[in-house]
This record gives structure tokens, C-alpha cells and sequence, in this order.
């Protein structure tokens, strides 16, 4: 049994298609994993929901889990969530400095410019980075936002299972905050995060003195899944398989099915998210004028698609990592089975200080 004390957190990361669930223990500079897991919110012959998983679908899961981990969820003091969707945003801007009231009420009104709203009003929060060099009457300010219906439909999730997580933080932070616990910026350029989800890829850059930015491009591990059904005439589960099986390679080999010969084509949507990436970062260019890309870092459950490290390579010219949060950490034996890639945001949320 787990032992659920002040110094284990729980990292909870609920995409719209696998849960992610990571048990850190940590005792000084020491991070041990007691316990991981990744299970699909979609098996057998049910089809991925492009409006995401109902509650109902989610909470079974979540028993499941925790049932697992040999732990009654309200026992759980330090259980730390992911919130992510269309309705999340994470920006640094420039501004006056201001008192602690004035800041909240202009980064709120800032907020709004940059996340689609939902009928509730935004869920923000903010911290003042330091000072901007290029102009000393302003500060650096990175802001995080939500909306109201989004930050209460997880809380209410927890809440079904009497679990009221302890910090609750964006999926952009918490992505980029596993990378930053166990590696260090370089000291020129920047570092850009590309999280592949199911139903988008989220592009963070990150550099020791550049802004931060991120942004979501609508080209994820279900585009590809979708190319695949619509071309071959296969299920949901058979095209998934297919696509980690075969990679994103056009020329590959043949798979007989019903008599006939079938061939992975994916390289119209893999040519379509290289175009989405890079038109992102000529954006980053032109606002920052930073151009020096010192590496991509992939994360997410879309990271272990064949060959997709080596085509940004090429197109890109530059340095590709697929980021396993665990290289630095000891992971108990026999836990968890799935790409390392897809627990970073849950990781990121479990070691993040208070």
C-alpha cells in the first residue's frame, strides 16, 4: 500500500484521450516514482469524441485507479491536476508594475484577449518574472488562464470522489515545468516544447532571457488516426494501431487486409503539422526577433510516432529529443507501460513546488 504522507504527491493529468497518473515521493533532492499509470479513455470499439470525455467516462477511471494504488481518494492530502482543453491559455506580456489588485484586474482584462471564452468568465492568474531590459518602466508578466466552467468541471470531477486537488495548473506550465525540473536553459537561444496530444499540439518556447510563448496548432495524434480510417476504410482501434505499428513514412510496407493491400499515407498531415510548427515559430520570430532554436523537445502520447523526431530534424535543421521525465528519477519496478513522453505533464505537476 501506498503510502499517502506529506512528502508523496500525486500528479493527475486528464487529456481528452488517456488519464495520466504519477505518485512521486520526494525527500530532499531525491525523486522517487511509486507508482505510474496511462489508460485510454476510449477502448475497444468505442471512437474517439472530438468534444472530449464525458465525467462519466472519466470518474470509473479515476476508481479504477485509485483502487489500484490501494488508497481511498479522500485520504489523498497532496493530489496536484493538469487542466487543459480549448479554453487554457498561458502568455508573458509587458506592463506597468502595479499593486498586487491593479495587476490581477489588468492581467483579467489581458486574458480575455487570449482565450476563447465559454460563457463563464476567466479564471487568471499571474507572476511578474522580473524586469524587462528593453524597457525598465515595464515588467515581465506571465499570465495563466482559464475559464470559470473549465476550472469547475475539474474540481467537480475531484469532487465526485471527495478530492479537492492542492494546486491545480495549466497544461503548458505543467509540460514545460517537467522539462525545466531536470534539465537547465542554455544560456543563448531558446527551447521548444511541442506536446502532442490527441486533439492538438501545444508549441512552447522557453529561453533563460527570451518571452515565453505558447500556442496551440489543431493538428494532433487524432489527425493522423483520421487520415488513416478515412483512407483505408479501418476502425478507430485498428488505425491507432496502425499508425504507431507503420509510422508516418509514406513509403511502407504493405498490409494485407480482406484481400486487398494497404498502405500508410500520412504525409499530407505530417507535412501539414511541420507547416503549423513552422509558421508558429516565424511568428515567434517576428515579435521577438529571437531566431535560435537550440532544440525540439517532444512530449505528449503522439511523441513515439515513428519517424516524426527524425522528419522536424530534417525540416528544421535542428536538435530532437523525445523527453523522458523519468531518466533522472528511480521508478519502482513494474510500473507503468506506456510511452515515457505521455506522463510529463502529470510529472511536471507532481514535482512542481508550492
Amino acid at each position: 500500500m501506498l503510502g499517502f504522507g506529506s512528502r508523496l504527491r500525486v500528479g493527475v493529468d486528464i487529456g481528452s484521450h488517456t488519464i495520466k497518473v504519477v505518485a512521486v515521493e520526494k525527500a530532499g533532492n531525491r525523486q522517487k516514482v511509486t507508482y505510474r499509470t496511462a489508460r485510454p479513455i476510449y477502448s475497444g470499439k468505442q471512437e474517439y469524441d472530438l468534444d472530449g470525455p464525458k465525467r462519466s467516462q472519466i470518474t470509473p477511471i479515476l476508481v479504477d485507479i485509485f483502487k489500484e494504488m490501494k488508497v481511498q481518494p479522500k485520504r489523498m492530502k497532496n493530489l496536484r491536476a493538469v487542466v487543459s482543453g480549448a479554453h487554457v491559455a498561458a502568455k508573458e506580456i509587458l506592463a506597468l508594475p502595479l499593486e498586487e489588485r491593479e495587476m490581477q484586474s489588468a492581467m483579467t482584462a489581458e486574458a480575455r484577449k487570449h482565450i476563447p471564452l465559454d460563457g463563464s468568465e476567466a479564471q487568471v492568474d499571474f507572476q511578474v518574472i522580473g524586469e524587462n531590459p528593453e524597457d525598465p518602466d515595464k515588467v515581465r508578466v506571465l499570465v495563466a488562464a482559464t475559464t470559470k466552467n473549465t476550472f469547475n468541471n475539474l474540481l467537480e470531477t475531484f469532487g465526485e470522489l471527495e478530492i479537492k486537488p492542492t494546486i491545480v495548473d495549466l497544461e503548458p506550465l505543467s509540460m514545460i515545468n517537467s522539462w525545466m525540473g531536470f534539465n537547465e536553459l542554455p544560456d543563448e537561444g531558446v527551447v521548444v516544447l511541442l506536446n502532442i496530444g490527441a486533439r492538438k499540439t501545444g508549441v512552447t518556447v522557453v529561453g533563460r532571457t527570451s518571452m515565453f510563448f505558447s500556442r496551440d496548432i489543431a493538428v494532433g495524434g487524432w489527425s493522423f488516426t483520421e487520415e488513416i480510417m478515412k483512407d483505408y476504410g479501418l476502425s478507430y482501434e485498428e488505425a491507432e494501431k496502425a499508425k504507431f505499428q507503420y509510422g508516418l513514412k509514406p513509403d511502407l510496407p504493405k498490409v494485407e487486409k480482406e484481400g486487398g493491400g494497404l498502405r500508410l499515407a500520412s504525409k499530407s498531415v505530417l507535412d501539414r503539422f511541420g507547416d503549423e510548427v513552422n509558421r508558429t515559430l516565424r511568428y515567434y520570430v517576428k515579435e521577438t526577433g529571437q531566431s535560435f532554436f537550440q532544440k525540439f523537445v517532444l512530449v505528449g502520447g503522439g511523441a513515439a510516432l515513428p519517424e516524426l523526431e527524425d522528419f522536424l530534424g530534417s525540416k528544421f535543421n535542428v536538435t530532437v529529443d523525445v523527453y523522458d521525465p523519468f531518466t533522472r528519477m528511480e521508478v519502482e519496478a513494474g510500473n507503468g507501460e506506456a510511452p515515457e513522453g505521455i506522463y510529463a505533464g502529470a510529472v511536471g505537476i507532481a514535482i512542481r513546488e508550492q
